[in-house]
């Protein structure tokens, strides 16, 4: 039973972060635009952020869900060690694994390729929302599986 609960807890957490990051990247991205004098209705703001939501979570999916894992699974070791960190090892796995994947992916393309994140801001905001999901993780397993 606890494996189903961890098996489904697992997929809403990337899901949040999917979401999250997506949403938060095209702020940052329709802000900018705005700054310059491009058009920012609130339709073209809708409009724009259910675009990269579907648009990005083919790509950026499996990249924050191969991230989580490695953060989850690190953290699922350390918070039995590291006694007084374990009711924050899933959220800071979370948003370590954000961190990870996003200097991973400006080492190899070397660029950002989400926009979003280029600046300071972008980026520790796409880390907050790894620790949200870290967050919503934690609170999804069962009661035996979470942090002390």
């Amino acid at each position: 039973m606890n494996f189903i609960r961890i098996a489904a807890a697992f997929p809403v957490a990337v899901a949040v972060v999917i979401v999250g990051v997506s949403i938060a990247h095209t702020q940052f991205v329709l802000a900018a635009l705005a700054s310059i004098g491009a058009p920012a209705s609130l339709a073209i703001n809708l409009d724009t952020t259910l675009f990269d939501i579907v648009g990005l979570a083919p790509t950026l999916g499996p990249v924050i869900a191969i991230a989580l894992a490695i953060g989850f699974m690190v953290a699922a070791v350390l918070k039995r060690v590291l006694l007084p960190l374990a009711p924050l090892a899933y959220p800071i796995a979370g948003a370590a694994a954000m961190a990870t994947a996003l200097v991973a992916m400006k080492l190899a393309y070397h660029t950002t390729p989400l926009a979003g994140a280029r600046s300071m801001v972008g980026f520790l905001t796409m880390c907050a929302i790894g620790a949200i999901g870290g967050l919503v993780f934690s609170r999804l397993l069962p009661p035996d599986e979470k942090p002390s």
